[in-house]
């Protein structure tokens, strides 16, 4: 039988995703659980693995490729290792056969002679005709491995791009998207010529979103549509040595959360779903993007373990288990001195709060709440344990 694996939906907001590496190759076993690939979300990079053991029969998706979510990805034909390895000297006889049978077929036959000299010079008329505007010998090329054998017009226009411009003009024109034709192409063109072509014509740079900018548009968007209000209020806190002032800001409210159960809910269909623990979505600033990032079961970890916590997440290979499950959220963007702002609320999150900079022990925070989940009179109560607890973290 023949198992299905395809591209799963590894978040509510993920539409597409990206393949980015095969474990296996077509013929290999694999035993259910084994990992298959590594695809991309829109949130995230992670492993997904077979449920059933057997062959792998084809690879639908090339590697890099973008696919949208539950396209079947790979084929695996459901086997024991016992019946293909007894398959196996039958499979290597049939092949033995087959080779010898081609063989004693193949010697009393002609080849035509177009046949035998089909390598030299091999192309389509297109690409014949754009080599001879451009005096390229497709087949002295081709000799030289330096073009397929048959040539494509796109292999000729991939030649004359080569030939014309240096790598990192190249890499310009393709990134502004620019003709080549836009240049005479008479002698070697360089990056300096490309970038005075950009300033010229004022022509802009074309940037592809990466998944997780794309993510992050959706949850701004959805995060608009929500019925919000703040709170702006200012709270006294005094850091600990060796302890960042985030850590003692995420204890602080994940025990005020514990005392207000409200802001441990989301909404789901017609129901509110209120859980027992404190996951807080902790906005956090990477190298390869923003990322809010789920801290669980935060009122049962000391200050140092959520300090550790936001030391590892800054460079660890993220996985979806890393970006779901929270109810609250937090952004501090006190260390880039800005004294206060304000923060949109994080996906299904009841709210948000935002820190300012910390001066004199006092930081201004403007808190988000959504008011389908919290009123003001929940909000303020919540608010105003998040103070008190605050001042007894040491």
């Amino acid at each position: 039988m023949e198992y299905e694996i395809t591209m799963p939906i590894l978040s509510d907001t993920m539409d597409k995703g990206k393949l980015i590496k095969w474990y296996v190759k077509e013929g290999q076993y694999v035993k259910e659980g084994d990992k298959i690939a590594e695809v991309e979300s829109d949130k995230a990079i992670m492993d997904i693995q077979t449920f059933k053991s057997g062959i792998v029969k084809k690879l639908l998706v090339k590697e890099g490729e973008e696919v949208p979510v539950k396209s079947v990805i790979a084929i695996i034909e459901t086997k024991s290792q016992e019946e293909t390895q007894k398959e196996k000297p039958k499979k290597e006889t049939n092949e033995k056969t087959l080779k010898q049978s081609k063989i004693k077929s193949t010697k009393n036959i002609q080849i035509p002679p177009q046949i035998m000299n089909l390598p030299k010079g091999s192309a389509s008329p297109l690409a014949k005709k754009l080599a001879s505007k451009y005096n390229i010998d497709i087949e002295e090329l081709q000799k030289k491995d330096l073009l397929p054998t048959p040539a494509h017009e796109k292999d000729i226009k991939e030649f004359i791009l080569k030939r014309y411009f240096t790598p990192a003009a190249l890499k310009l024109i393709k990134e502004y998207e620019i003709d080549e034709n836009e240049f005479k192409l008479d002698h070697k063109i360089t990056k300096e010529e490309v970038l005075n072509y950009t300033k010229q014509i004022n022509i802009p740079k074309l940037t592809p979103l990466t998944p997780n900018q794309k993510a992050v548009i959706k949850t701004v968007e959805k995060a608009w549509s929500k019925p919000t209000y703040l709170i702006f209020d200012e709270i006294e806190v005094t850091k600990p040595k060796g302890i960042k002032l985030t850590a003692i800001l995420i204890k602080a409210l994940s025990l005020a959360m514990q005392k207000n159960p409200l802001t441990r809910s989301i909404l789901k269909d017609d129901k509110l779903l209120t859980y027992p623990t404190s996951n807080i979505s902790v906005a956090v600033s990477r190298d390869d993007g923003l990322y809010m990032c789920v801290i669980k079961n935060a009122e049962d970890k000391t200050l140092e373990e959520i300090n550790e916590w936001l030391k590892t997440i800054k460079t660890k290979k993220l996985t979806i288990e890393d970006l779901s499950g929270s109810t609250f959220g937090i952004s501090n963007l006190g260390m880039f001195n800005v004294k206060r702002f304000t923060a949109l609320i994080n996906d299904k999150d009841s709210g948000i709060a935002a820190f300012g900079k910390l001066i004199d022990e006092k930081i201004k925070v403007t808190f988000n709440f959504d008011h389908r989940i919290l009123n003001g009179v929940d909000a303020a109560k919540f608010v105003n344990d998040f103070k008190e607890i605050l001042k007894e973290i040491k």
